[in-house]
């Protein structure tokens, strides 16, 4: 009997690798469960802290930071109605760009009633009324214009001269103060979504002044156009620099813009006219030196981190929609449509790594942008840009996408590193247009200066002498306390004499001295030309060309 039963015993065991089987398919499910979990559970609470959040307070109800709240206390109170030159540019400019369902907020805290003006200052190429066109107006800032010549225009100056008289008044005023609607309301939404509405108009204002200006030089009222000119140069320093609160960027770029048109209206209308009487050169030249300093290239750079790191805060915790929300804000608001990083913010995320390597990156753009040289600035700026670009670049063989997803799947602090170097990745690098735009406000105003300084050498010059001296080291120290140097360099300016003038240029964004081709195409290998030529955006030069010649006449 015992034998008989020997090999039904055996019959009933199962194979060893039977049971392998069934491990192996729960290790995997449960490798497969960490995974699913790793991808798509719960995310670690943000750290309010100096190196990740940056602000510590306010506070708001989920427990982290309100940067507009923060901002809107950085410009501090209102000053009075009278000191503010905002004030004065919204009832002159009404509405300035504000929306109407706004306006009675912002009237309220700038100190104002909410009552528009009977006729407010427009675009005169917006009005009907008048037939003053946008070429007309491109003109007129260019050069001196007489009202033969644009007789339209003359009229709609002469028509609202009280208007921009009051312009001009409100640029002597101490203070712009005017916080963005969106501020004042309190609502929830991201900086970068900020409105700054009066900035076109502020550029709008300049253009118009100077446009009156050119118009003032050709009838030979310098002084009155410089009035003019002088109104545009502190309207852009009152933009940039309201005492020490942060400005955005774009504030700053704008003021810059403000400022070069005051410069190019000032070498080719005043200090290019023959007929300058001395004690008008003598009030330009004190008033450029009262202007006080331009914006600094690391002035912006404060709240271009609050709004990088707001915006990071915003998708972590305040998107509506969860996880789904921000990778679909990220597609329309960001532009960005790789879908393996879309994917990827949809994800559970370390967002105390993300936002410790944003300040890191912050931290090292504001390093680099102190730095003294400008070939300095920009030579670490692209190593920083190049940096980031690189790991977040998908675009390469399959292989190594394909690494990047296991590796992404397998790891959230992968997945975590990837996604911060996708963002400094979206917001620092312009950070190098910004301040190549900032360096050419800074080139423009020395060179305005330097200019008149040379005009203040010609007027001094005898009968029959040199008009100009051959080298600008002869402008020191009487008329200027150094050689001026070009901060795109720091190296002196380019200066040439030419006949009966002189070509004084810095070098431009490249850094390179092309020949004297100024961007807007007037002047061209160091000379003016009749009419408007084309030249290499990559190849332009910043160039004073005096004498100015008369405007071309119109065909």
């Amino acid at each position: 009997m015992m034998r008989s039963e020997e090999p039904a015993t055996r019959d009933s065991r199962r194979p060893w690798w039977q049971d392998l089987r069934w491990i192996t398919a729960g290790v995997v499910a449960g490798i497969v469960g960490l995974l699913i979990w790793g991808l798509f559970g719960p995310e670690p609470p943000i750290t309010v802290a100096r190196n990740t959040t940056f602000l510590t307070a306010p506070l708001v109800a989920d427990g982290l930071p309100d940067y507009g709240v923060a901002v809107l206390a950085a410009m501090g109170p209102a000053p009075k109605p009278e000191e503010n030159a905002a004030v004065e540019l919204l009832q002159v400019m009404w509405p300035l760009g504000i929306d109407a369902a706004d306006l009675p907020l912002v009237c309220q805290v700038l100190g104002i009633p909410a009552v528009p003006p009977a006729d407010p200052l427009g675009e005169p190429t917006k009005d009907a009324a008048v037939k003053v066109t946008s070429e007309m107006l491109d003109a007129a800032v260019e050069r001196p214009w007489t009202g033969a010549e644009f007789p339209e225009l003359e009229a709609w100056l002469v028509a609202r001269e009280a208007a921009l008289d009051r312009l001009v008044g409100a640029a002597d005023r101490p203070r712009y103060w005017l916080p963005s609607p969106t501020l004042l309301r309190r609502e929830p939404q991201m900086l970068v979504g900020m409105l700054l509405p009066e900035l076109s108009d502020v550029r709008m204002v300049a253009r118009l002044l100077v446009c009156r200006a050119m118009g003032h030089v050709g009838a030979g009222r310098h002084a009155a156009a410089w009035r003019d000119i002088r109104a545009v140069h502190r309207l852009g320093r009152l933009l940039a620099v309201p005492e020490k609160v942060p400005q955005f960027l774009v504030t700053q770029l704008v003021a810059m813009a403000t400022n070069a048109q005051a410069d190019v209206a000032l070498t080719r209308g005043p200090l290019a006219a023959a007929d300058l009487p001395i004690d008008v050169l003598a009030g330009i030249r004190r008033d450029l030196d009262a202007l006080g300093p331009l914006p600094k290239p690391a002035d912006g750079l404060a709240n271009e981190r609050l709004c990088g790191i707001d915006a990071i805060v915003w998708l972590a915790r305040r998107t509506p929609g969860g996880r789904t929300g921000r990778r679909e804000m990220l597609r329309s608001a960001f532009g960005c449509n790789d879908s393996l990083l879309v994917a990827a913010w949809a994800t559970s995320l370390d967002w105390d790594l993300i936002l410790e390597r944003m300040n890191a990156r912050y931290d090292q753009v504001e390093a680099a942008v102190r730095l003294p040289a400008l070939m300095a600035r920009r030579t670490e700026l692209d190593r920083l840009v190049k940096e980031l670009q690189e790991p977040v670049s998908l675009s390469r063989s399959g292989w190594e996408t394909a690494g990047q997803v296991l590796l992404g799947s397998c790891s959230r602090g992968h997945r975590s590193v990837l996604v911060s170097d996708v963002w400094c990745a979206l917001f620092l690098p312009a950070t190098g247009g910004g301040l190549n735009a900032l360096t050419r406000g800074q080139a423009s105003f020395v060179l305005t200066r330097t200019a008149a300084a040379l005009a203040a050498w010609k007027a001094d010059r005898a009968a029959g002498d040199e008009p100009y001296p051959e080298t600008l080291d002869a402008l020191v120290p009487q008329y200027l306390p150094a050689v001026p140097l070009d901060p795109f360099t720091d190296q002196p300016f380019i200066y040439e004499r030419r006949g009966a003038g002189y070509l004084l240029a810095s070098v431009g964004d490249n850094g390179v001295y092309d020949g004297g081709d100024d961007m807007n195409g007037w002047i061209v290998r160091g000379e003016w030309q009749t009419s408007r030529q084309k030249v290499d955006s990559r190849k332009w030069d910043l160039v004073v060309r005096m004498p100015v010649p008369p405007r071309p006449a119109t065909p």
